[in-house]
């Protein structure tokens, strides 16, 4: 049978193979990897969808509660929600456990949008709703509203796999560099 062996004999190979088996544990990685996912969930928040996300609507902009007019973040509530959890060995995933009062998913809502769907009033005679400036806009006893557009902040699984290997190719790097080489 042929093989190969591997002897590490200087101090310097010893260090830098130490090195190499911290960096490559589990943890190690995925705390890396889900740092990176992090980031690039920041950057969907900063760059709006990295310039890719509808504006908001004259009628949003009337009703946000604290201004401005960037979408996913008048209070800022959804973009503190993200959140990164590993075993430490097998996975880590980014994302977000927000729930409408209904239930449903804010996460997946913003992520792929939502086709038209119909309101209507429960406990009230119309529906309405308060203006940041403090007056009211009227609707009547049901609104077709026209859906929320898709407002993607997590990677696609191509772009993810693509912050995967550069985070690898990264720490490699970074390993190499501390030890000359």
């Amino acid at each position: 049978m042929a093989f190969i062996r591997l002897e590490i004999t200087t101090a310097s190979g010893e260090k830098f193979f130490h090195l190499l088996s911290e960096a490559l544990r589990p943890q190690t990685i995925l705390t890396a990897i889900g740092g990176r996912f992090m980031s690039y969930v920041d950057e969907s928040f900063r760059t709006r969808g990295r310039g890719m996300w509808r504006p908001l609507s004259p009628l949003t902009l009337l009703l946000r509660k604290h201004g401005g007019g960037a979408p996913l973040q008048d209070s800022g509530r959804y973009k503190q929600s993200f959140v990164q959890e590993t075993d430490n060995q097998t996975f880590v995933e980014v994302g977000t456990n927000l729930k409408t009062d209904s239930g449903l998913s804010l996460g997946a809502i913003h992520e792929f949008g939502t086709g038209p769907y119909t309101i209507r009033a429960k406990r009230a005679k119309v529906l309405a709703a308060q203006t940041r400036g403090g007056g009211w806009v009227f609707f009547g006893k049901e609104v077709h509203h026209p859906g929320i557009p898709a407002r993607p902040v997590l990677p696609t699984k191509a772009v993810a796999e693509k912050l995967v290997q550069d985070t690898l190719d990264a720490m490699l790097t970074r390993l190499a560099a501390q030890q000359g080489g």
